[in-house]
């Protein structure tokens, strides 16, 4: 395992901070070791056994006991929530459990939808403010299981109806079923982000040179409350690859995903993504929260895993997939073949599916060509005169003969033609104006020349952002910096009719109408 030493070593050096990373190869544990500092103030060493955040990974856990619920009979994943929690009569009638483990509920996002009632990145955001927004999310963006779309507060959910079916506590019943059988001793479950941890390791952000000490005070369950350790964690994957699955009846069932709407092969599992490549397949899932964040990858067929834990933002994937080529282990996301034109067609622009109610960035500068949903930007490839992908196949894009676009969202379960937007202005038409969301009980107001917006609601008044144009009747502004991470990144803000209505919204929040008051 040289080659990870030497890796590790160049990621992360000894006076930084710093992570841990593990490997499984046929079976047997291979490589654990930590690297950096877990605490800079105390020069504390990053170990194995370091207590981590490992944030949206506790999505698996929460699944794998609704699948032991269902073999025992207490839960059916085709029964509406309601069936459980009256409280949910609300929800559209279409929406199962099994929507709500495989993110396809069509449920708004509620970390992204709490920037719009005026949550600020370091607001004290409890369980309670949650789970009262959650309630008011009940409409879909999408009929449920039409579509794939990332949503935090589905965990939170079928969290009360464990915990309603059991009569038990969420962390008791982990630690019953899934933590004591492995023996992962120093796993629990940290609902309160501003708490210290065991331990005292801390999560960092690059400032400049140096680094700052990532602050939160929000609170999250069964969408991101996992602490664990790698030593502890490796247990998890090795339980994981085994073939005699009664150790942790259900496990067997996370891989299997449903199939999208079109027919086409589901990639979003039970908490997990599982991708395949004909009869190969691997599950892989990432946590984010500010100043922690990881990543796990898992071969099957290899009889391997891969996780990375770091305590600063950044993407911890890259590492991840260097680890797997020191290992000799193979990815199954889609190769794509670039090609060599000597005439592109310029793409820069902005783009819009109205089925979807989503627009599209598209940037080329100098033949480098990216797409933007509204988060991080993706780059792509040329693949033919008038075809892109980005390097995972997980997006691919045809160029229309019009200058529309249609792209193909292959993990999400959609594709659509977006079209070409004409570039606009549009301060003037919501200068010094305020809308109103019933909805979300929340307002947004424009300054006098409509360049800066704040929101004032349930969770407070917001920071001040920059609103910049984005096409004619539609504005932008980008929140980089959130509740927790990922950020909600671009916020669109279609303008209707004579400015009476806003339609706002963010890649996973979209379509909350706001209106002139």
């Amino acid at each position: 395992m040289d080659g990870i030493d030497s890796l590790a070593h160049t990621l992360f050096p000894a006076d930084a901070p710093g992570g841990a990373i593990g490997l499984i190869r046929d079976g047997e544990l291979r490589y654990a070791k930590g690297f950096g500092l877990a605490n800079l103030a105390r020069q504390s060493a990053f170990t194995p056994s370091t207590v981590f955040r490992a944030c949206s990974i506790s999505k698996q856990f929460v699944c794998l006991l609704v699948l032991q619920l269902l073999q025992e009979g207490k839960l059916s994943l085709d029964a509406h929530p309601s069936a459980y929690l009256p409280e949910m009569n609300d929800f559209s009638p279409e929406l199962t459990l099994q929507h709500l483990c495989q993110n396809r509920s069509g449920l708004r996002d509620y970390w992204c939808a709490a920037m719009l009632t005026g949550a600020r990145a370091e607001s004290h955001y409890s369980l309670e403010d949650g789970r009262a927004l959650i309630q008011r999310l009940s409409a879909p963006m999408f009929a449920p299981g039409a579509q794939y779309s990332y949503s935090n507060g589905n965990w939170r959910i079928l969290e009360w109806i464990i915990e309603a079916v059991t009569a038990r506590s969420l962390p008791d019943l982990l630690t019953e079923r899934i933590f004591a059988p492995l023996g992962m001793r120093d796993t629990g479950w940290g609902v309160d982000t501003g708490e210290a941890l065991p331990g005292d390791a801390r999560g960092y952000r690059r400032v400049g040179s140096g680094w700052k000490t990532e602050i939160t005070h929000a609170c999250w369950s069964g969408d991101a409350a996992l602490l664990t350790t790698l030593d502890d964690f490796m247990k998890w994957e090795a339980a994981m690859l085994r073939s005699d699955e009664r150790a942790l009846p259900g496990a067997d069932q996370l891989g299997r995903a449903m199939p999208h709407a079109d027919g086409s092969t589901g990639s979003y599992a039970f908490g997990v993504n599982a991708w395949r490549d004909g009869a190969r397949w691997m599950l892989w899932h990432s946590g984010a929260l500010r100043g922690w964040r990881m990543v796990q990858m898992r071969f099957p067929q290899d009889h391997a895993a891969i996780v990375v834990m770091i305590n600063r933002t950044e993407n911890p994937m890259p590492i991840a997939l260097k680890v797997a080529e020191c290992a000799g282990l193979q990815t199954t996301w889609d190769e794509v073949a670039p090609v060599t034109l000597p005439d592109r067609p310029a793409l820069t622009g902005v783009y819009f599916s109205d089925a979807l109610g989503l627009a599209a960035e598209l940037h080329d500068s100098g033949g480098q060509v990216s797409l933007d949903l509204g988060g991080e930007a993706v780059p792509l490839i040329w693949t033919g005169p008038a075809t892109l992908a980005n390097a995972s196949g997980f997006y691919r894009l045809h160029l229309g003969p019009q200058g529309d676009i249609d792209i193909h969202a292959r993990q999400f379960g959609w594709r659509d033609m977006f079209r070409r937007l004409p570039p606009g202005d549009d301060f003037q038409r919501v200068a010094g104006l305020r809308f109103r969301s019933d909805l979300l009980e929340s307002a947004i107001e424009f300054s006098p020349d409509g360049t800066v917006v704040r929101m004032t609601g349930p969770a407070g008044r917001s920071d001040e952002y920059a609103v910049r144009p984005l096409a004619q009747d539609f504005l932008a502004f980008d929140c980089l910096r959130a509740l927790d991470e990922l950020p909600p990144g671009r916020f669109t803000i279609r303008i209707l009719a004579s400015a009476d209505a806003l339609e706002i919204g963010c890649f996973m929040a979209r379509g909350l109408i706001f209106r002139r008051t």
